[in-house]
């Protein structure tokens, strides 16, 4: 009877093999995050195509409730450790802690501040805190809402990072700017919150200059093959770009006196090696607390979380949210409350 319930015929063979490869390669995204790019970089194609990966399985597994239900069983257990990664993305069923926040951090790639509405976001939130990506210190809307809203913060730049604060910054060093023909930035603020100093680094790192444009005439039968592999390469280079930033950065996070919020957009999803590396010393608040998706680039229709607010063990999350209704960018703000040491 058993033997009969699992025999196979016709596809089912070809099936159940292109079943077992698509779990396999989602398998790896428990692999993908300890493989630095310059070992092998297309590991990190991995953590990005995740979610999709999941969903291809999903899919499977109901084609085989319709066709073969003893092997969609099969495939249920075999599927069973697939998700949890998820969690680092969409994660609705955080605690929350009964400690009242005492700093409140706002962290947003500004993408120029081109869309309206930023005036009255920041001046309903009014944080603690502000770490802007993407952001000239000349764009006029910036200096609007810093001479209004931010008038009477401290301010410091580096590029196209701002970090404004109701606290005063009593050090202010850039970490990395341009190096090596990149966009990508990073900067640290020691700042004086009263019974401590808390160190916050704004983080942006290289952008995958993937545009809509490229990614949609991809799916064009006529360039598929070119542009799939233009991406390709696109996200090798920000990978390998990424690791050596990383290794920058990591010295102020470790070798810091003071307790640390790093943010910003690190333009790598969770589950990749980037966000590892950092995860090492810094916990992601977001797979605790949160409570809705965790997707903060909203312009490719596709689920990716690329900004975080990350800090220091000895600082407690207690709600971190991306206010996903608040489109005045390209990217999503994502709001943090924290209990300091």
């Amino acid at each position: 009877m058993v033997s009969r319930w699992f025999r196979l015929s016709g596809l089912d063979p070809v099936f159940f093999t292109s079943h077992l490869i698509f779990l396999g390669i989602t398998y790896c995204i428990y692999l993908a995050p300890h493989i630095a790019p310059s070992t092998f970089p297309y590991f990190g194609l991995i953590p990005i195509i995740y979610p999709a990966l999941v969903l291809v399985n999903i899919i499977l597994i109901i084609v085989l409730l319709w066709r073969r239900i003893p092997f969609a069983f099969l495939f249920l257990i075999l599927s069973a450790g697939i998700y949890k990664p998820l969690s680092k993305s969409f994660q609705y069923f955080g605690e929350t802690p009964p400690e009242k926040p005492d700093l409140k951090i706002i962290t947003l790639n500004g993408h120029g501040f081109r869309e309206k509405g930023c005036l009255s976001f920041f001046d309903e939130e009014k944080p603690d805190i502000l770490l802007l990506q993407e952001v000239y210190w000349r764009n006029k809307n910036f200096e609007t809402l810093k001479d209004s809203v931010f008038r009477g913060y401290y301010h410091e730049k580096n590029s196209i990072i701002q970090v404004l604060s109701k606290y005063p910054i009593v050090e202010f060093k850039r970490i990395f700017s341009g190096d090596n023909g990149t966009s990508a930035c990073a900067a640290y603020a020691d700042i004086d919150v009263g019974n401590d100093t808390l160190r916050v680094i704004n983080a942006y790192l290289e952008p995958m200059f993937i545009d809509k444009k490229l990614v949609k005439e991809s799916l064009d039968t006529d360039k598929t093959e070119e542009n799939s592999k233009i991406i390709k390469n696109k996200l090798v280079k920000g990978f390998l770009r990424h690791e050596s930033q990383i290794q920058k950065l990591l010295p102020y996070i470790y070798g810091s006196k003071h307790p640390v919020i790093l943010g910003g957009d690190l333009n790598s999803v969770p589950n990749s090696y980037e966000y590892q590396q950092l995860s090492y010393f810094l916990d992601d608040g977001y797979t605790r607390v949160g409570k809705s998706s965790g997707t903060t680039f909203h312009d490719f229709k596709y689920p990716i979380r690329i900004d975080y607010l990350l800090s220091s063990n000895d600082i407690l999350p207690v709600k971190i949210e991306v206010r996903r209704r608040i489109k005045i960018s390209d990217h999503y703000p994502v709001v943090g409350h924290f209990k300091l040491p």
